[in-house]
């Protein structure tokens, strides 16, 4: 019996040094970390930490060379919307087909495709021997014509005096009108054609016709080339003004209720999605094409886009609602682990600048911009990365691998 009890008293002893052991071995007199040294050395704060891993820094020769851009959020309709697609248009008063009203030879082409030209400038000329026949003819009915004049006058003095019979004056008054309407008929085809009127006084005639243009605009196409003989109402020229584009935009039959006069559409070229531009609603279509039962809406761009040409295709957004939500382009955006981020500049240096990597919550998308809602408060006037969020990443998770938080 005193053996178990010495056995159990001895074991009990044992397990309390034990435990003494073990809880110096835990327990530090000045509740800091300690190396293997017993030198002091501070613990790491988390907090401290995440914030050094939020930030990247760029040096200013960095941020030149790749385009870095600011910007702030921009107020976009990206929801409220019907989609349409539409092709521009000239209304037929503002585009021309211009051609000759004569048969000649191209001899001299004084215009450029794409040149704007005012109305009557010359666009080029041409050459045929029948403008002498023309102008020679009209000369030959002018001096005929002042001949009748000078004998009518003669004629009505002898009949008042009773010396020459009534018919001989008659007769001349009679070739006097047909002279005198054939020469209005020379001058008017001379006018139309464009050809100079020759006067007994300035008897020069003219072998050349000049190709005119009918209105101000742009040249869109030349169809000949110097040299090349032309038939009349031949086209050579087409001539277009684009301060009056409008744009033909095709509504399903399904979307019609949701579609008015007056309605703003934003739109933008299919080669250029981020250049919008806006048009008003001016016509809707009588008509369904019965193919895709569709019609036609007719709308004109706010402000004028010179240079855009008819015959372009468009993206349109019908604005349904005038509701505006905070928005960025997608540039602006980077993914990181399934989750998007934007860069805000945070502080400048002497050679270089930090950005603070702001989580936030990515919506809709059209014309290459997102709704975006920052999961941060951000101060209004902050600059944003709008372009360059890409490498900006990149630069953040060279600085993650390397266990620091910037990157130099």
């Amino acid at each position: 019996m005193k053996d178990l009890i010495s056995k159990i008293i001895f074991v009990s002893v044992f397990m309390a040094v034990l435990v003494l052991l073990f809880s110096s071995c835990l327990d530090t007199s000045d509740g800091h970390e300690h190396d293997e040294n017993g030198d002091h050395v501070e613990a790491p704060v988390g907090d401290a930490h995440m914030e050094e891993e939020d930030e990247v820094g760029l040096t200013k020769e960095q941020i030149q060379k790749i385009g870095l851009k600011y910007g702030t959020f921009e107020n976009r309709n990206l929801q409220s919307t019907l989609k349409v697609n539409g092709l521009l248009e000239l209304p037929p008063q503002n585009k021309a087909n211009v051609s000759s009203m004569a048969a000649g030879k191209v001899t001299k082409i004084n215009v450029k495709p794409g040149q704007y030209v005012r109305k009557g400038a010359t666009l080029a000329t041409i050459q045929n021997p029948d403008f002498i026949s023309w102008q020679q003819e009209y000369l030959e009915v002018e001096g005929e014509l002042l001949f009748l004049e000078k004998e009518y006058t003669r004629q009505m003095d002898l009949v008042k005096r009773e010396i020459a019979p009534q018919s001989g004056l008659d007769k001349v008054t009679s070739e006097r009108a047909i002279a005198k309407a054939k020469l209005q008929g020379l001058k008017s085809r001379m006018n139309v054609l464009g050809l100079p009127i020759p006067s007994l006084e300035n008897t020069e005639l003219k072998t050349f016709l000049a190709i005119k243009s009918p209105l101000n605009g742009f040249v869109r196409e030349i169809k000949v080339n110097t040299g090349i003989f032309v038939d009349p109402q031949q086209d050579l020229f087409e001539i277009v003004d684009n301060h009056h584009l409008h744009i033909d935009f095709m509504v399903f039959e399904k979307d019609l209720p949701y579609v008015k006069k007056g309605q703003l559409i934003s739109f933008s070229l299919q080669s250029q999605p981020k250049n919008v531009m806006e048009a008003k609603i001016f016509a809707l279509g009588k008509s369904i094409d019965e193919s895709n039962r569709s019609i036609s809406v007719h709308a004109e761009m706010i402000d004028d886009q010179t240079e855009l040409i008819p015959g372009m295709y468009v993206e349109g957004r019908i604005i349904l609602e005038d509701r505006k939500v905070p928005a960025l382009p997608e540039e602006a955006v980077a993914l990181d682990n399934g989750l998007y981020y934007i860069f805000v500049k945070e502080e400048e240096h002497e050679d270089e600048v930090h950005f603070k990597k702001v989580p936030v919550l990515k919506g809709v998308m059209d014309f290459g911009y997102f709704e975006i809602t920052p999961l941060e408060k951000l101060e209004e006037s902050a600059e944003i990365v709008v372009d360059g969020a890409y490498f900006l990443m990149a630069q953040s998770k060279k600085g993650e691998a390397s266990g620091g938080g910037h990157s130099h």
